[in-house]
């Protein structure tokens, strides 16, 4: 896959710029940053490259999502241009077969349920024939040698380790473009279908690896704009997640339309693209996908948040970390239904039934706190006294089978809502 421009992603939503414009105090900010030293942020394949040429072998590993093959088309003409011809070898032949792999994930996606699966127990070391893994060495008469692709430091080398990493909206923008895959298929499927394989395999996995080699990465890269990648060196990133763990943060938020969506956000938040339908959530905190920005002298660096939480737990959580681990419990959205629609019907599992059937280690619990409202406005919440239960599934049934608006009110409570109001 070329990366050009940005036809890479199917988004309304703009990439991350490279550099910072001025923000005004006070003001709601899109892309907010942790600022650390001047000159600890290197943009482009050019200045990538020059730090390979000091070394005899490299290994580059990263996120399922990254256009892996682009980063080594560019890299390696830049070597070219310094006169170095490399031996890259791609840890994708070491894979299992395509249809092993697909078995090996099946038990875990739930068959045709739209919803329904379990994080995977599957570890990126499950994903290869280890017997071809052994056999991928660099080659003697080669000046340096490169491996790369998701889990390549798993192949044994020592070198240089750079990793990339790729946000989670990204991946998604990626797979609803087709031009990312899951691991594994050499091909995409629908974006839906991607989307759950992420969720319960890929991203764990990618995730448990991820926490794995924290420690021993030398450069991270920041994979989202694939035509200039920025770029940290691997000390400069772990102290800048040290000063965060035992400090205040905030994640980067990202936008999406929805069924409900409104149009309160896109009035009052400023950096948005206008030309959408509508804007339904603002996901401000919620951590399994939110990014941290890194920012030093102007240009803009996004890691995942999971890095901060496999640095060091602990200082993030304090005495919450003993029972949450690398899992950040707190998640908070904006949700918008200014002139648009009711939210969704929503019913959260039971700790016990989340776990068993989900994999997750917590439940979701909800607080509405109002925030603005217009005056009509109305909280939709609780079961109406002495509803049939029977009933009202045959109604949810029948109104997605048939299309047909769920009558609320028979069922569920319809509370005055103003703002400043709370509802648990």
């Amino acid at each position: 896959m070329k990366a050009e421009g940005t036809n890479y992603r199917k988004t309304d939503q703009f990439l991350l710029p490279l550099k910072k414009q001025g923000h005004s105090s006070g003001i709601y900010d899109i892309y907010p940053t942790h600022v650390i030293d001047d000159d600890l942020i290197l943009a482009g394949y050019k200045s990538l490259a020059s730090e390979l040429t000091s070394h005899s072998t490299v290994i580059i590993d990263g996120y399922s999502g990254v256009f892996f093959e682009v980063a080594k088309e560019r890299i390696d003409e830049e070597l070219k241009n310094l006169g170095i011809n490399a031996n890259w070898i791609n840890t994708g032949i070491a894979l299992k077969g395509e249809s092993e792999i697909d078995e090996m994930v099946k038990p875990f996606l739930g068959g045709d349920d739209p919803l329904f699966g379990k994080r995977t127990t599957l570890s990126m070391i499950d994903f290869f024939d280890r017997d071809k893994l052994r056999m991928l060495e660099p080659s003697p008469s080669s000046g340096l040698n490169i491996i790369y692709g998701p889990g390549a430091s798993l192949a044994g080398w020592n070198g240089l380790f750079i990793y990339i990493d790729l946000p989670k909206n990204e991946v998604q923008y990626r797979a609803r473009a087709g031009t990312c895959t899951n691991l594994g298929p050499r091909i995409p499927s629908d974006p839906k279908s991607m989307y759950k394989r992420f969720y319960f395999v890929d991203w764990v996995v990618l995730n448990l690896h991820k926490q794995s080699i924290i420690n021993e990465i030398d450069i991270v890269a920041d994979g989202q704009d694939a035509d200039e990648p920025v770029w940290i060196r691997g000390r400069d990133f772990r102290e800048a997640l040290r000063q965060m763990s035992v400090n205040v943060f905030r994640v980067r938020p990202w936008f999406e339309p929805g069924a409900w969506g409104g149009h309160w956000i896109r009035k009052h938040i400023k950096g948005l693209n206008d030309n959408v339908i509508n804007y339904a959530w603002s996901f401000e905190l919620i951590v399994p996908e939110n990014g941290l920005i890194l920012e030093s002298s102007g240009y803009l660096l996004e890691i995942s948040f999971d890095f901060l939480m496999y640095l060091d737990h602990n200082a993030v959580l304090g005495k919450h970390a003993k029972k949450y681990g690398t899992e950040f419990p707190i998640r908070f959205d904006f949700l918008d239904t200014f002139d648009g629609g009711n939210l969704s019907i929503q019913c959260h599992p039971g700790s016990e039934y989340i776990s068993e059937h989900f994999g997750e280690n917590f439940t979701q619990e909800e607080t509405y706190y109002i925030l603005d409202a217009a005056e009509d406005a109305v909280c939709n919440l609780g079961f109406q006294d002495n509803i049939d239960s029977d009933e009202f599934r045959k109604n949810l049934e029948m109104s997605l089978a048939k299309n047909i608006p769920l009558e609320i009110n028979r069922f569920i409570q319809t509370h005055p809502s103003k703002k400043h109001d709370l509802f648990l």
